[in-house]
């Protein structure tokens, strides 16, 4: 209970499990132990704090949450999903709070000894929000005092403001005269600046779990103090979530759908390069992803390990599928990148409410129906047709889309004896991996043949046998997720054309392409032309003699090999996902400028 020389101090820790960055990163563990039970940790050792609460919301999913809270005794209070500032009203009035302090669940490296500062400082003053004095830095993230009276005021003013709703103190300073301001000293223990220290991505959590190991600390003992001193120690570790945009108060933020065919006979190619645009949605541009997947289970375990949500579609129709996701996700971005389900009637009736759409490769009528459609120079983009679409087509090899974000190639680490890298894909549906065994069993190879078995390949372990029977010269490469490593250690690679073939040219592999479609072959050409490749055509039209005899061409002749690693290095730059992203935020960030001034 409070009295007049100690008003009562109530921590509201929000947090939910639906995050739009990274889906369930509150329970995700860091040395062992939940982000949340790392900020409860913190928070208990506060001396002005009287109790904690977390405030989550009414979703079913963050039951979870609520279960957390009854394991360790602590308070849930829950209300609206999309109103925070809802859930702090709902709990300051339960908790009798006089003074709360607004504490971020993405924060794990809470100090006890700056929360109190901040609230004491608060309190002596008698204000209503807390910064530092003007000119003071602190490496502090997560934590915001403030009054009751504040929070009085915010909900009789301010209640429809989308700021006070999804960040509550946001408004404060972004209108600082609309409660009385104090100002707290300088601290000097954290008078630093730190870089990124909260978990909004998996290369956050990645770096806070490094940060661990480092200074041999057990969960929650890391002291933010003696982390900035390793920071000072080695500056590189920064690196690891450097690229990692952080989230702005502005609500410019974001959630992309994306819709793609994944799995069996799909392969895996649509879902490692839709992976690589969701990252850079994410990590760079704010926007969070989730995703709709047509197609077989394993194509949704590389999706979830990379920190997105993703739902395999049901035997409902295409078309009611992704409504329902729009209608449950609200998002800014629709991406499809797909070969079959919904029509261009269908996408453009469906997304009439979403504020920009875009295809990927997309040839059929959808693109008709999207805001932009992206496009390498393939034969076949080349010659559409747009009369009568306000779609903008964006088509060149700086838009590929690579399965693998291409930020720092590894170093090219080759044998002195040459290597053929055999990839037929995550899935290889048409048991090219096989073909090629049989093809390469009529010669004695004088190099060597490493052999990727995608993780969705069909009786994968007699796959590997056969390969295994060609020679002793043969390796066999299975669970690979990233295939960079492979591409940095080949002379040449025998691949079904698809994303990997891109990825391939992006780091200055000579490929020989095995094509499963016409429309394949067709785009396997336009590779050939500009020197990064040799296109066999489709599959089931050559013969094993045909991949022997390409093999050992390539193989034998050093100058062409250098001729196409530097067309494949001086075409594609791997960052199409990057340049994807930008392009969609800014696209977003224009419809959403337009809909201001018409309010206006």
């Amino acid at each position: 209970m409070s009295t007049p020389d100690k008003p009562r101090v109530v921590a509201i820790v929000q947090a939910r499990m639906g995050s739009t960055r990274f889906p369930g990163k509150v329970l995700k563990p860091i040395a062992g132990k939940p982000l949340l039970w790392h900020v409860i940790r913190r928070l208990s050792r506060c001396e002005l704090i009287d109790q904690i609460v977390i405030a989550t919301t009414t979703n079913l999913r963050d039951h979870a949450i609520v279960q957390f809270g009854r394991e360790h005794d602590i308070e849930v209070i829950r209300g609206p999903e999309e109103d925070v500032l809802a859930r702090f009203a709902i709990a300051a009035e339960t908790m009798k709070a006089d003074y709360i302090v607004r504490v971020s669940s993405d924060a794990p490296f809470l100090d006890p000894g700056f929360i109190d500062h901040l609230t004491g400082a608060l309190i002596a003053q008698d204000g209503d929000y807390v910064l530092l004095e003007d000119g003071a830095v602190t490496a502090h993230e997560g934590v915001d005092p403030f009054s009751r009276r504040a929070l009085a005021k915010l909900m009789a003013e301010a209640r429809d403001d989308t700021i006070a709703q999804e960040h509550v103190t946001g408004y404060f300073k972004l209108h600082p005269g609309f409660v009385k301001i104090v100002r707290a000293p300088a601290y000097p223990p954290l008078a630093k600046k730190s870089g990124r220290l909260t978990i909004d991505t998996p290369d956050d959590l990645a770096f806070v779990e490094v940060i661990h190991e480092r200074m041999d600390a057990r969960a929650g003992e890391a002291s933010l103090a003696d982390l900035l001193l390793l920071l000072e120690r080695e500056p590189r570790l920064r690196d690891l979530n450097a690229h990692v945009k952080q989230k702005t108060i502005e609500p410019d933020g974001g959630m992309a759908l994306i819709r793609c065919d994944g799995g069996g006979r799909f392969g895996l190619g649509h879902v490692t390069r839709m992976i690589a645009l969701a990252r850079n949605l994410r990590d760079r541009e704010g926007i969070g992803a989730v995703f709709a997947v047509n197609g077989t289970e394993d194509a949704i375990l590389p999706i979830v390990r990379a920190g997105f949500e993703a739902h395999l579609l049901d035997d409902a129709s295409d078309a009611e599928n992704v409504h329902e996701m729009i209608l449950q996700h609200v998002p800014d971005i629709l991406v499809c990148d797909m070969r079959e389900g919904v029509s261009g009637r269908e996408l453009c009736e469906i997304t009439a409410s979403v504020p920009v759409t875009a295809v990927i490769d997309d040839g059929s009528n959808r693109r008709l129906a999207a805001d932009v459609a992206y496009y390498p120079p393939v034969p076949q983009a080349m010659s559409l047709d747009w009369n009568g679409s306000v779609c903008a087509p964006r088509v060149g090899w700086e838009w590929s889309l690579l399965g693998t974000d291409v930020r720092a190639l590894p170093q090219r680490a080759l044998s002195p004896r040459p290597t053929l890298l055999v990839t037929m894909g995550g899935s290889d549906p048409e048991g090219l991996t096989q073909r090629a065994a049989r093809a390469l069993s009529k010669i004695k190879p004088n190099f060597r043949v490493r052999f990727v078995i995608g993780p969705s390949v069909a009786d994968a372990q007699m796959v590997a046998r056969k390969a295994e029977m060609i020679s002793p010269n043969v390796e066999i490469v299975t669970g690979v997720q990233d295939l960079s490593a492979e591409f940095a250690s080949c002379d040449v690679a025998l691949c079904t054309f698809g994303v990997t073939a891109y990825e391939l040219a992006a780091h200055g592999v000579p490929a020989i392409y095995l094509c499963l479609t016409e429309d394949h072959a067709l785009s396997a050409s336009a590779f050939e032309r500009a020197g990064m490749g040799v296109s066999l055509g489709i599959h089931d039209r050559i013969e094993d003699e045909d991949i022997t005899g390409a093999v050992i061409a390539l193989l034998s002749d050093a100058e062409r090999r250098n001729e196409m690693r530097a067309a494949g290095l001086t075409t594609l730059d791997g960052s199409g996902a990057r340049r994807i992203a930008a392009d969609l935020k800014a696209r977003v960030a224009m419809r959403q400028d337009f809909s201001r001034r018409e309010a206006i």
